[in-house]
C-alpha cells in the first residue's frame, strides 16, 4: 500500500544536476586522494550545498503551492535518502576501527560516532581544532561535518518556509534577508575565527540559501519578463559558460591555507547557481554534465563521498600509502559506492511503506548510538592491535614521571592562567628554566624526568596557537609587532624576577627563527640574530646564563614512517616507507648551516654567558650516518618534528649534566 502525498515531493528529473553532483564529488575525491592534483578540490562541498538548497527548497515550495506539503512525509523521505548509506559507512568504520585503532583512538571514534548519529559533527570537529589535535586524515568520520550542516538546514528550513508562506510573506525577500545575514557572518568570521567560519552552520547557510533563492526564482519565473527565443538561447549558453569558468577558477586559486569560505566561496557557489540556473538545454549542461559517464558518477555521488574518505583515512592511520595504493582505494570506493546504490539505496527509494522504512532506519541509527556510547567509554585494550603493534608505543617512556605541578615561580600571580603552559617540579625549587614553543613542550618531560636533586626545572612555554612563544622580544625584528612576542616578553620578565633561576634554556623551532633556512639571506640571518640576542641580552643583564638547544632534524610525519601490525599478513608484510623518513646527517648539517651560524655567532658574542647545546649525536645514528624516525627500534618522534618522550629523555640526561656543569662556571 502506498502512502499519500507522493506527488508533492517529486520533481522533474534533470540529469545535468546529477552531472554537477559528479563534478562536485570528483573534485573532493581527487583533493583527498591526490591533493596536489586539485588543491582547491574541497570547493566540491560548496557545490553540494547549492544543489541541496535548490532541490530541497524546490520540493518544499512545490508542496506548499499545491497545498500537499507534509512535514512527516518530508522528513521520512530525507531519512530514507540519507540514512541507508550512512548506516553502512558507520558500521564499516566501527569494523575498521576495531581492527586498526588503539584504545584511545577507538574511544575518540566513539565520540565521533555520537556526533555523526546526532548530526552535530561540525560542532565536534570545531571544538577539536587546535595545534596538538590529530591530523585531519586520522579522523575517519571528519567528512560528515558537511552532512551535519545540511541536516541542520533541513531541520529548520521547512518550518521557516511554511511559516513565511502561511503568513503570505514574500518568500524571495525572506530568503534574501537570511542570505545577507549568513553571508555577513561568514565574512566576519573568516577574519576573526576561521575555524568557526568553516564549520559553523550560521556561516554556511548562505550557500544552501543560494540554491534556495534559485529554486524560488525558477518556480516563479513566469512573473518575470521573458526574452525572445534567440536571446534566451544565447543567454543560457553564456550563463552556463560563466558558471563553469567560476568553478575552474575556484579550484585553481583556492588552497588549503586560503581564508575559506569567505569571499572565495562565492566562486563555487555562484558557479553552481549559474550552471543549475542555465537549465538542461545549455550546451555545457546537455553535452557535458548530462553525459552518461557524469550522470553515472552523479548517481553514486553521495555514497562515493562517504566511502572514499573512510577508506583513505583508515589506510593512512594504518601507515603510509603511496600513489598505487591511493588509486586502488579510489577504485574500491567507486565499486563499493555502486554496490551501495544498487543494493541499498535504490531498493528503498520507492514510495512504498515510507514511514515504516524511516522508522526501521531510525532504529538502526539508535543501535549505532549504543555502540558509540560503548566505544566512547571503553577502548577495548584486549584487541590484537594493542599487543601486535608495539612500535607506536615505543616512544613513550614515563612522561614527566609524575613530578610536575602547576605553577612556574611567577612573581605576578595575575599571569597564572596567561601562558599556555606554566609548570614546575614539585620536589624542589627550580634552578633551571625552560622557555620556548612546541619543541620546548615536547622536550619538557625528558628534562624533568632525568633531572637531579638541587637541579630542578620550571617551564613557561607556548605550544603553537594564539599563545605561541616566539624567539624574539617586541620590536626586535622589522616584521614583528609587539603582539607577536607578547608571551615571550612576559615569560622573560618573570624569569628575571625569579632570583633562584640560574640558567635559562631556550628551545625554538628552527623554522620560527629562520623560516627560509637553507636559502636564508644575510639579512634574514641578521634579523634572526637580532631577535634571539634580544632575549639572551635581557637574561644575561640580570645574571642568568643562557643555553640554546639546536633544533632537532625535521623529517616526515612519523605516522608516515611505519605501519601498524594488525595480524593480517598482507598488511603486516608491507613495509614501504616515505624516503623523507630518514635524512643523512651530512644533509641535515648542510641544510641547517645558516641557522647554526646564527646560534654560534650569539655564543661568541656572549662568552661564558650563552652556550649552544647540540643534541644531534643523541637523536641521530652516527654509525649509520642518518637521522631517522627511529633509533634502536624506538620511536624518536611523537608527531611532526616534535621528539617523543623517549627521545626527550635521551637528550634530557646529557643536557641536565651539561647545565649542572656550566651553572658552576664563573
Amino acid at each position: 500500500m502506498k502512502d499519500t502525498f507522493t506527488h508533492s515531493h517529486i520533481l522533474a528529473y534533470r540529469p545535468d544536476i546529477d552531472g554537477l553532483r559528479a563534478l562536485a564529488v570528483l573534485l573532493v575525491v581527487i583533493y583527498h586522494a591526490f591533493p596536489k592534483w586539485a588543491h582547491g578540490g574541497f570547493i566540491g562541498v560548496d557545490i553540494f550545498f547549492v544543489i541541496s538548497g535548490f532541490l530541497i527548497t524546490s520540493i518544499i515550495l512545490k508542496g506548499l503551492k499545491e497545498n500537499t506539503f507534509s512535514f512527516i512525509w518530508f522528513y521520512c523521505k530525507r531519512i530514507i535518502r540519507i540514512f541507508p548509506a550512512l548506516l553502512l559507512i558507520l558500521v564499516s568504520s566501527i569494523a575498521l576501527g576495531w581492527i586498526l585503532l588503539y584504545p584511545s583512538e577507538l574511544q575518540l571514534l566513539g565520540k565521533h560516532l555520537l556526533a555523526a548519529v546526532g548530526f552535530y559533527s561540525n560542532f565536534t570537529y570545531l571544538g577539536e581544532a587546535g595545534y596538538f589535535d590529530h591530523r585531519a586524515v586520522e579522523k575517519p568520520l571528519l567528512h560528515l561535518w558537511s552532512l551535519a550542516i545540511e541536516e541542520q538546514f533541513y531541520v529548520i528550513w521547512p518550518f521557516i518556509l511554511w511559516f513565511a508562506y502561511k503568513c503570505k510573506a514574500r518568500l524571495g525577500l525572506v530568503m534574501l534577508v537570511l542570505w545577507i545575514l549568513s553571508f555577513a557572518v561568514n565574512i566576519y568570521l573568516v577574519k576573526h575565527n576561521p575555524v568557526w567560519d568553516f564549520y559553523s552552520p550560521q556561516a554556511r547557510f548562505w550557500e544552501l540559501l543560494s540554491g534556495a533563492l534559485l529554486a524560488n526564482f525558477v518556480l516563479n519565473r513566469d512573473s518575470f519578463p521573458r526574452l525572445g527565443a534567440q536571446s534566451n538561447f544565447i543567454l543560457i549558453q553564456v550563463i552556463s559558460l560563466l558558471g563553469l569558468v567560476a568553478l575552474v577558477v575556484g579550484v585553481t586559486i583556492t588552497y588549503a591555507h586560503s581564508r575559506f569560505p569567505g569571499w572565495l566561496a562565492l566562486l563555487p557557489v555562484m558557479g553552481a547557481v549559474m550552471l543549475i540556473g542555465a537549465g538542461p538545454q545549455a550546451w555545457i549542461n546537455r553535452f557535458f554534465l548530462a553525459s552518461q559517464p557524469m550522470v553515472a558518477i552523479g548517481l553514486i555521488s553521495y555514497p562515493l563521498y562517504l566511502w572514499h574518505w573512510i577508506l583513505l583515512s583508515f589506510a593512512q592511520i594504518w601507515g603510509p600509502i603511496f600513489t598505487g595504493q591511493r588509486l586502488v582505494l579510489v577504485a574500491l570506493s567507486v565499486v563499493l559506492s555502486w554496490l551501495t546504490y544498487l543494493l541499498v539505496e535504490k531498493p528503498l527509494r520507492n514510495n512504498v511503506r515510507v514511514q515504516k522504512k524511516a522508522l526501521l532506519l531510525i532504529v538502526g541509527m539508535a543501535a549505532i548510538l549504543l555502540v558509540a556510547i560503548t566505544l566512547n567509554r571503553n577502548g577495548f585494550e584486549q584487541r590484537p592491535i594493542n599487543h601486535l603493534s608495539q612500535f607506536e608505543l615505543s616512544g613513550l617512556d614515563g612522561g614527566e614521571g609524575g613530578f610536575q605541578e602547576q605553577g612556574c615561580g611567577l612573581s605576578d600571580l595575575s599571569l597564572a592562567n596567561f601562558f599556555a603552559s606554566c609548570l614546575q617540579d614539585k620536589r624542589e625549587p627550580a634552578k633551571f628554566a625552560l622557555i620556548g614553543d612546541s619543541h620546548a613542550t615536547s622536550l619538557w618531560p625528558g628534562l624533568i624526568r632525568t633531572s637531579e636533586p638541587q637541579n630542578r626545572w620550571l617551564t613557561i612555554n607556548g605550544p603553537g596557537g594564539p599563545q605561541n612563544m616566539r624567539p624574539y622580544l617586541s620590536n626586535t625584528r622589522q616584521n614583528v609587532s609587539a603582539k607577536d612576542s607578547l608571551y615571550t616578553d612576559k615569560a622573560v620578565e618573570q624569569l628575571i624576577e625569579n632570583r633562584k633561576i640560574e640558567v635559562v634554556l631556550l628551545i625554538f623551532s628552527s623554522n620560527s627563527l629562520l623560516p627560509s633556512m637553507a636559502d636564508a639571506s644575510e639579512s634574514d640571518q641578521a634579523e634572526a640574530y637580532k631577535g634571539l640576542d634580544s632575549i639572551a641580552s635581557k637574561l644575561i643583564q640580570n645574571n642568568k646564563k643562557v643555553v640554546i638547544l639546536v633544533d632537532n632534524p625535521h623529517i616526515a610525519q612519523p605516522q608516515d614512517c611505519f605501519h601498524r601490525k594488525v595480524g593480517l599478513s598482507i598488511m603486516d608484510n608491507f613495509n614501504e616507507i616515505e624516503p623523507a623518513c630518514e635524512m643523512p646527517i651530512a644533509q641535515y648539517l648542510s641544510f641547517t648551516a645558516k641557522y647554526r651560524a646564527v646560534l654560534n655567532k650569539l655564543a661568541l658574542a656572549h662568552p661564558n654567558a650563552v652556550y649552544v647545546f647540540d643534541a644531534t649525536s643523541y637523536l641521530c645514528s652516527a654509525d649509520q650516518g642518518v637521522c631517522s624516525y627511529q633509533k634502536n627500534g624506538r620511536r624518536m618522534y611523537s608527531f611532526g618534528a616534535h621528539v617523543s618522550e623517549y627521545a626527550a629523555g635521551r637528550v634530557g640526561e646529557p643536557l641536565n649534566q651539561y647545565l649542572i656543569k656550566i651553572s658552576g662556571k664563573k
